[in-house]
């Protein structure tokens, strides 16, 4: 049996959408069960969810990593899979996770890449969506995921763990739960993860340039703690390489050719390293 685990904060506006994508994939209703953990929303999107045959907890405390460990602990699957509330899945996401595993018997972990969204998008979510995607440079292939490799990375919001991999590990770190932390701490024990380039699921990027900023620092403080954690943290030296990359984004502005794109990423990429400063605070 699979599990789907969604944390869920004031999505209102995008849950209906993924939940709709996961009840409508190509497999049969009772292999797999979904489960929402609501993290303290106060707008409609328990109401919403409470349209389709989820299972609903409530976790209160914040940050992304306890309502995914919550969401582990209830969950009744073998193997249990994450998205977040704001992303649509395929509609052979779940059977070709599923697929996976039993054709791989090895395999402790799974997960794909993550697309932007292309409907009813605006400017800035368009821009982001396509920075985001380069940024990445998916490989082609079927890849393992490897130390000190950037390539084949998993997120979050695509990706599938047997669950005693996850119990034994002590799932995600909290609060902020980062899933890149978790998948470096199992591949640094041995762990069989893989990025499969068929497993896809769409993201719907932040609407504006203030959310897109905090989704930035976020992403950065998030980076830095992982490092701290896993000992890769560089002290002065870090601070340095941080800074490297809004340089390097800042010369391309003096060109005007695709001028909106090379702003944009700039501000992304300066959002980015002051979380990563920031974090080395904390």
């Amino acid at each position: 049996m699979l599990s789907v685990v969604i944390p869920a904060l004031n999505s209102a506006a995008t849950v209906s959408g993924t939940l709709s994508s996961i009840f409508s994939n190509e497999i049969s209703g009772e292999t797999f069960e979904v489960l929402l953990v609501d993290n303290g929303s106060y707008d409609s999107t328990v109401d919403i969810a409470r349209e389709f045959p989820v299972k609903i907890y409530h976790c209160p405390r914040k940050g992304i990593g306890p309502p995914r460990n919550l969401g582990i602990q209830k969950a009744k699957g073998d193997i249990i899979c994450f998205t977040d509330s704001d992303c649509i899945v395929e509609k052979n996401w779940l059977s070709k996770i599923s697929s996976f595993f039993n054709q791989h018997s090895e395999t402790d972990g799974i997960g794909g890449p993550v697309f932007p969204y292309s409907y009813g998008q605006n400017k800035i979510q368009e821009l982001t969506g396509r920075i985001f995607v380069e940024d990445q440079r998916y490989p082609g292939s079927i890849k393992r995921v490897q130390l000190g490799s950037p390539q084949g990375r998993i997120f979050g919001s695509n990706s599938a763990y047997k669950r005693s991999v996850l119990v034994k590990s002590g799932g995600f770190v909290e609060p902020e739960g980062s899933n890149l932390e978790l998948s470096l701490r199992l591949a640094a024990n041995g762990k069989n993860l893989f990025f499969d380039p068929n497993i896809r699921v769409y993201h719907i990027f932040p609407s504006t340039l203030k959310t897109i900023i905090k989704q930035q620092f976020r992403w950065g403080m998030q980076s830095t703690q992982m490092k701290r954690i896993h000992h890769l943290d560089k002290g002065v030296r870090e601070i340095v390489y941080i800074s490297y990359f809004p340089l390097r984004c800042l010369f391309p502005l003096f060109s005007p050719r695709d001028s909106e794109k090379k702003l944009l990423h700039f501000t992304q990429i300066t959002s980015y390293s002051l979380g990563r400063i920031f974090g080395l605070r904390l």
